[in-house]
C-alpha cells in the first residue's frame, strides 16, 4: 500500500490548525528590517548606475557607427559595421538584465514599505524594456522608402530603399531617460543622508521621492542651469535626428553635415525659418515639426523662469510696504497741518474779505486732501487685517496637517508591529 505524502501533510496541517495553535515566532527587531530596506535600496542604486553605463556604451557605439556610414568610411554589412553593432547588441542585452534586477529590488522596497503595486511595477518594467530593446542589429537590413516629399535638388540623390538602422538609431535617443534616473539617484543620495527614513517621511506626507520630485528640486535650486541644460539636450538630440533622417534617405545632401542640421534645428526652434535649409525626407519633417512644438513650449518655460527669478522677495515686499506706510503717514501729517494753518489764517483775515476768501478756498482744499490721506490709511489697515487673517488660516491649516501626519505615523507603527508579530 503506497503512501500519499501530500495528503498526509494536508491532514496533519488541518489537525494542527484545529487543535494546536501555530507557534508565533519572535518579533523581528526594527533595526533588522531597516537593514533589509537599506540593502535593497543600495542594490537598486547599483543597478541604476550599471544601467546608465551600458546604455551610454550602446549610444556611443551607435553614434560612431552612424557617423562612419554617413562619411562613407564604412559600408553596411561589412565586418567593421557588424562588429560595432554586435557591441551595441551585447550592451543592450546586459542593460535589459539590469533593468529586470532594478525592478526586482524596487518591488522588494515597496513590499518593505507596505506599498505593493504589482500592476504598476509590471507595466513600468515592460515599457522600459520595450524602449531599451530597440537598437541597430548586425547586418544590412533594408526597407522600402517611406513617404517622401521630393524636390528638384533631391531627385538625383534619392534611392529606392532605406537602411533600417537609421530609424532604429532614432529610437535609441529615448535612452536618455537613463541619465535622468542617474541624476535623480545621485541627487537623492546627496539630499537624504538616510534614504529609508526619508521614504518613511515621504509616505506619511504623501510625497513621492521620484524623478519628478528631483526635477522640481533642480528647477527650484538651479533654475538657469536646468533650463540651459534642457535646451542644449533638445538641440543636440534633434540635430542628430535630423542629420540621420536626411543622410540615410538622401546621402550626399547638404543636411549630412551636423552643423547644417544644428542650424536648421535652431532656426526651427526659434520659429524663424530663413529657408536656406529645409528637410526633404518625411522623417526629417517630423523632427522639424516636433522641434517647433518644443521651441514654443520651452520658450514659454524660459520666460516663466525669468519672471519667477525677478519677483520681489518677502523682505523686499515688506520694505516696500513699510516705506509706503511711512509716506502715507507723512502726507496725512502735512494735510492736517495745512488744515490748521488755513483755518488760522482765515480767522485772522476775517475782516479782509479778499484774503478771507483765498484762505477759505485753501482751507477746503486742505480738508479734502486730509480726507483722501485718511481714506488711504484706512484702506491700508484693512489690507493688513486681511493679511493677518490669511496668516491665521495658514497656521490652522499647518496644524491640521501636522495632526494628520501624527495619526498616519501612529497607524503605520501599529501595522508594522502587527506585521512583525505575525512573522
Amino acid at each position: 500500500m503506497g503512501l500519499n505524502v501530500d495528503k498526509d501533510v494536508k491532514i496533519r496541517h488541518r489537525l494542527r490548525c484545529k487543535s494546536i495553535p501555530a507557534k508565533v515566532p519572535n518579533k523581528i527587531p526594527n533595526s533588522v528590517i531597516l537593514g533589509f530596506k537599506t540593502n535593497a535600496i543600495r542594490k537598486r542604486r547599483l543597478c541604476i548606475y550599471l544601467k546608465c553605463i551600458f546604455g551610454a556604451i550602446g549610444i556611443v557605439f551607435m553614434v560612431v557607427e552612424g557617423e562612419l556610414f554617413i562619411s562613407r568610411t564604412v559600408e553596411k554589412g561589412t565586418f567593421a559595421s557588424n562588429a560595432l553593432k554586435s557591441v551595441i547588441s551585447i550592451s543592450t542585452a546586459i542593460l535589459l538584465i539590469f533593468i529586470i534586477l532594478q525592478h526586482k529590488y524596487q518591488r522588494k522596497i515597496e513590499r518593505y514599505f507596505n506599498r505593493p503595486r504589482k500592476w504598476r511595477w509590471c507595466v513600468e518594467m515592460i515599457i522600459e524594456i520595450l524602449v531599451c530593446i530597440v537598437h541597430p542589429f548586425p547586418g544590412s537590413m533594408k526597407i522600402p522608402k517611406p513617404l517622401q516629399t521630393m524636390s528638384k535638388e533631391s531627385s538625383e540623390l534619392t534611392r529606392d530603399f532605406v537602411y533600417l538602422d537609421g530609424y532604429l538609431s532614432l529610437f535609441m535617443i529615448f535612452r536618455f531617460y537613463l541619465f535622468g534616473q542617474l541624476i535623480s539617484e545621485l541627487l537623492s543620495s546627496k539630499l537624504f543622508s538616510n534614504r529609508t527614513l526619508a521614504k518613511h517621511l515621504a509616505g506619511l506626507t504623501s510625497v513621492r521621492l521620484n524623478s519628478a520630485f528631483i526635477l522640481k528640486y533642480l528647477l527650484f535650486r538651479y533654475p538657469f542651469k536646468f533650463v540651459i541644460s534642457i535646451l542644449l539636450i533638445v538641440l543636440i538630440t534633434n540635430s542628430y535626428a535630423m542629420q540621420t533622417c536626411e543622410s540615410y534617405t538622401f546621402p550626399g545632401s547638404e543636411m549630412t553635415s551636423f552643423l547644417n542640421s544644428l542650424w536648421l534645428v535652431m532656426i526651427t526652434f526659434l520659429t524663424i525659418g530663413y529657408g536656406d535649409f529645409y528637410p526633404v525626407s518625411f522623417c526629417g519633417r517630423c523632427v522639424s515639426a516636433s522641434t517647433g512644438f518644443l521651441g514654443i513650449g520651452i520658450t514659454g518655460f524660459i520666460f516663466s523662469v525669468f519672471v519667477h527669478q525677478f519677483e520681489m522677495t518677502r523682505d523686499e515686499k515688506y520694505l516696500l510696504k513699510f516705506s509706503k506706510e511711512v509716506k502715507r503717514k507723512h502726507e496725512r501729517r502735512i494735510a492736517a497741518s495745512n488744515v490748521i494753518k488755513c483755518f488760522y489764517m482765515a480767522t485772522k483775515c476775517k475782516r479782509e474779505k479778499p484774503k478771507y476768501h483765498v484762505w477759505k478756498v485753501k482751507f477746503w482744499k486742505a480738508v479734502t486732501s486730509m480726507r483722501r490721506s485718511a481714506k488711504k490709511c484706512r484702506d491700508h489697515h484693512d489690507i493688513d487685517l486681511i493679511d493677518i487673517q490669511r496668516t491665521v488660516q495658514d497656521i490652522e491649516k499647518r496644524q491640521n496637517e501636522i495632526l494628520n501626519i501624527l495619526c498616519h505615523l501612529r497607524d503605520n507603527r501599529t501595522t508594522d508591529e502587527n506585521s512583525n508579530t505575525s512573522l
